[in-house]
């Protein structure tokens, strides 16, 4: 199970189906695609780890949070959990965003962010991939396992990207519309 180099920027994402566990508690099966009929796609890979003592990792998956501001954007989280599992770490880390439970590794596999801990047993890296509307990979961020320490995308970096792809949102009026002021 070694890493496979995934789908490149300017490629198209691999498809998938999943259960999806969401901030209100419900679970259903969606794919890759029926997501998109919603717009763009930010894919967080995220192992489910209740030990998230240090508050620079618990900041980083707070950072993709900040993506659901924008309603152009849906933020899906992935990991090898049970949906169960899942709505708990949901309510755990406070996200607004749902998590896919990728039991059998399948698409950390056709995204090339597995591994094998300690040689043994199969994982997925922290990676992120952001999807436009059209099924188009814009962004891919992938931890590397041979560094020391807790990396992470930088999501200026990842931001410039999306409002590249999207355009920058209208601002807001703050009921001031119509040149009212």
């Amino acid at each position: 199970m070694g890493d496979s180099a995934g789908p490149a920027i300017g490629s198209h994402a691999p498809e998938f189906t999943a259960p999806l566990a969401t901030p209100d508690g419900s679970v259903s099966d969606v794919s890759l695609s029926s997501l998109l009929d919603d717009g763009a796609v930010l894919l967080v890979f995220q192992p489910t780890n209740f030990e998230l003592g240090s508050f620079a990792e618990r900041h980083a998956l707070g950072e993709y949070d900040w993506f659901t501001a924008d309603d152009r954007v849906r933020v899906v989280g992935v990991n090898r959990a049970r949906p169960r599992t899942n709505r708990e770490f949901v309510d755990y880390l406070d996200v607004t965003y749902p998590f896919c439970s990728d039991r059998d590794l399948s698409i950390a596999r056709s995204y090339g962010v597995t591994y094998r801990a300690f040689g043994i047993a199969p994982r997925a890296r922290r990676a992120c991939f952001f999807v436009d509307r059209d099924g188009v990979v814009r962004y891919r961020w992938v931890a590397d396992r041979n560094r020391s320490g807790r990396a992470r995308p930088q999501v200026r970096d990842l931001y410039e990207v999306v409002m590249d792809v999207l355009g920058k949102p209208d601002p807001e009026s703050f009921g001031f519309g119509d040149g009212v002021h």
